[in-house]
């Protein structure tokens, strides 16, 4: 029972899971496991070594904005194809929002932003560029009055 408490454990973590699983001999002894009771215990396993590869990839996508493929591959220990499938099915089934930059061999995580979200981001954008454009009229105003004030008293003397 210790270790598939531990099991589940693992899955509630927002952590990294090792494949080959730790005990993995003790959890292949349990009937789910066998083909003594219903045929199709390899595959069963094979299912969990898919969800140990799925919970990977969304860990990695709540702590990376972005991340090259070959990063990606070590961290959930595939291929760059079986990656990206495992990768491509979860965005289809939208556990995950990815983007996927095949010449730069990038990916990006984050939620898919909406019109809204867009247009808020650009007017802040425009709002913070306007702020900066004003704070260097003013100091490209005051400036000329200081030269000014200067050649007055020049011509003074």
């Amino acid at each position: 029972v210790p270790t598939y408490r531990n099991l589940i454990r693992i899955f509630m973590k927002k952590e990294i899971v090792n494949w080959p699983l730790a005990k993995e001999e003790e959890l292949k002894k349990h009937a789910v496991f066998q083909d003594s009771p219903h045929e199709g215990a390899k595959e069963r396993w094979e299912l969990l070594k898919k969800r140990v590869v799925q919970h990977n990839i969304k860990v990695v996508s709540e702590y990376y904005e972005q991340i090259h493929i070959k990063r990606l591959c070590e961290l959930v220990g595939l291929g760059d194809k079986e990656t990206e499938e495992e990768l491509s099915e979860l965005v289809c089934s939208k556990f995950v929002y990815a983007r996927i930059d095949r010449p730069a061999g990038t990916i990006k995580f984050g939620k898919k932003q909406t019109y809204i979200d867009r247009l808020n981001g650009w007017s802040d954008n425009i709002t913070k560029m306007l702020d900066l454009v004003e704070n260097t009229s003013h100091l490209i105003q005051k400036e000329q009055m200081v030269h000014a004030a200067r050649a007055k008293l020049k011509s003074k003397k």
